[in-house]
């Protein structure tokens, strides 16, 4: 097993000693803000009902950015790291298999947010028409008038 995945190993029973075996806890009614920092990127997530909440997966960024795009994945890789982690290693506490499906079921059903904007080499683009390709995305994602005006703008200028 990896450095890293007996460290998040340990993280995650550390976060897990602290429960107490009460009725409320072990439904895990309380939703728990999490952030951890993985391969360079904080990671913050939220779980609640053993469930991790996939809207609160890098929250915290603009989700139209390259920077959410890449905390997504990173979250992804995350939460595959974890289920590895806590599927290799036995513990005789009732919330490690509670952990262990929680990351597990993230790791494989978690969809993260990839978008990327390229231009191949061969490409004539003007660095005008490359911000109207961007503003039109932009547009289209986030449907705000501010956003539609901004990509007319920068789009008359190409024609």
């Amino acid at each position: 097993m990896s450095v890293v995945a007996l460290s998040l190993t340990s993280y995650v029973l550390s976060l897990s000693g602290n429960v107490q075996d009460n009725d409320h806890q072990r439904m895990a009614l309380t939703e728990t803000s999490l952030l951890i920092n993985f391969q360079e990127l904080n990671i913050p997530f939220k779980h609640q009902n053993w469930k991790i909440i996939d809207e609160s997966v890098c929250a915290n960024r603009d989700r139209n950015s390259s920077d959410y795009s890449q905390c997504t994945v990173g979250a992804k890789s995350l939460f595959r790291q974890i289920c590895t982690a806590l599927t290799n290693k036995r513990s005789p506490y009732w919330h490690h298999q509670k952990y262990k499906t929680m990351y597990c079921d993230a790791a494989v059903n978690y969809a993260p947010l990839v978008a990327t904007i390229t231009y191949g080499d061969d490409t004539q683009m003007s660095a005008i028409e490359k911000e109207c390709n961007k503003l039109i995305l932009k547009a289209m994602v986030t449907g705000s008038k501010a956003d539609n005006d901004r990509k007319k703008s920068a789009c008359q200028k190409v024609k």
